[in-house]
């Protein structure tokens, strides 16, 4: 039954577009996140004319991030430095029909800012250090899987459908997300599209997130007095012992 919607699902999006050089749309155009979300696989269809080198690119939301560098001293990690670098989207993810780099030349894809080592984050630091905090960065959110790069990820099924999935690991960030698309032909951009992509929390958790987004004054009168309330019968409880 999931093969035949899926098939029906790109079939529409082909009778659809017909006459357009490159086209996309998603299974799950909004990700609700719930209690015990373990991550999740979205499928991304799509169509082009001609048939040539597809680059997926999903990005965000940005926000401001700080590395800090930390040595040891007599057996204490002392802060040394800290870099805070500007725009740095909470995820970022580049599949493609195959290695980007045998698809269009550093300097198409630079400008682009396609591919992981093509990344830039704005700063105000001047420092020598700034490329290595930088390299620093985006090791870390490699390892936490929020950047990632996949080669041959994105497959043709016939000379102009392809198809491309998508992985959201279980701590993906909330907000709002673009998925472009970029269509090449001998290393030249043809054409290239953007879809917007929202990830939420839904239930009770989702609830609470929005309104400590809404009303951070109250909120935090809410935990203090959570707080005091939790003392207070611990309190209680240990007088019983």
């Amino acid at each position: 039954m999931r093969f035949i919607l899926t098939l029906t699902f790109a079939l529409m999006i082909t009778m659809s577009n017909a006459k357009a050089s490159l086209d996309i749309d998603i299974s799950e155009p909004n990700l609700q996140i719930t209690t015990g979300f373990n991550g999740d696989t979205l499928t991304l269809f799509g169509t082009s004319q001609p048939k040539g080198d597809i680059i997926i690119l999903v990005k965000g939301p940005e926000k401001t991030t700080q590395i800090r560098r930390k040595v040891d001293v007599m057996g204490l990690w002392i802060q040394t430095q800290t870099i805070a670098f500007k725009n740095v989207p909470g995820y970022y993810n580049v599949a493609s029909s195959r290695h980007i780099k045998d698809i269009a030349s550093h300097e198409v894809l630079t400008n682009l800012l396609l591919g992981i080592n093509n990344l830039t984050f704005e700063t105000k630091d001047t420092s020598n250090a700034v490329p290595r905090f930088q390299e620093a960065l985006i090791q870390n959110m490699q390892l936490k899987r929020l950047f990632s790069l996949t080669p041959d990820a994105v497959e043709y099924i016939n000379d102009t459908l392809f198809k491309t999935r998508i992985q959201m690991p279980a701590h993906v960030p909330l907000g709002d997300y673009t998925i472009e698309a970029f269509l090449f032909k001998d290393g030249k951009l043809i054409d290239r599209q953007e879809k917007p992509f929202n990830v939420s929390q839904t239930g009770l958790t989702g609830d609470i997130t929005h309104f400590s987004q809404d009303r951070p004054f109250f909120y935090g009168l809410f935990v203090v007095f959570l707080a005091l309330l939790s003392g207070l019968g611990a309190s209680i409880l240990l007088r019983r012992d």
